[in-house]
């Protein structure tokens, strides 16, 4: 079962309140509320900060998983480079958008954005880590 989908994206945001207001739009073009997991200051480009959210999925076939992940990648952002990181019987899913390779965002602020989609159990304790 594929329930979240992980995002990870960098943006030019003075703080985290900036970062929450990104967030927000983001959510905004999906029409359902995200939360803000994550944020620091990218240390390689400090003008940057790298934000983590999760957005809700719920799908079952992988296909599915991904087709709705893609209707909401596309949502903020053109061209995305897509991926299937694992095959076998787990389905991993990556998809990259970057404003250096030509990426549009429809969010301001927005340089870079990552989504990962995937069936494996994504609580870290599950795996014995932690």
């Amino acid at each position: 079962m594929f329930e979240t989908i992980r995002w990870r994206c960098y943006a030019r945001v003075a703080h985290r309140r900036s970062a929450e207001r990104v967030v927000g739009r983001i959510g905004e073009l999906w029409a359902h509320t995200i939360e803000l997991e994550g944020y620091e200051r990218y240390w390689k480009i400090p003008e940057l900060a790298e934000l983590r959210f999760v957005s809700p999925l719920g799908c079952s076939a992988p296909q599915d998983a991904l087709l709705v992940t893609l209707q909401r990648a596309w949502r903020v952002a053109t061209p995305w480079s897509v991926s299937n990181l694992e095959a076998g019987a787990r389905h991993e899913f990556e998809g990259v958008a970057s404003s250096s390779v030509g990426a549009r965002f429809r969010v301001a602020g927005v340089e870079w954005m990552e989504f990962t989609v995937t069936d494996r159990d994504q609580n870290p304790l599950a795996d014995g880590v932690g």
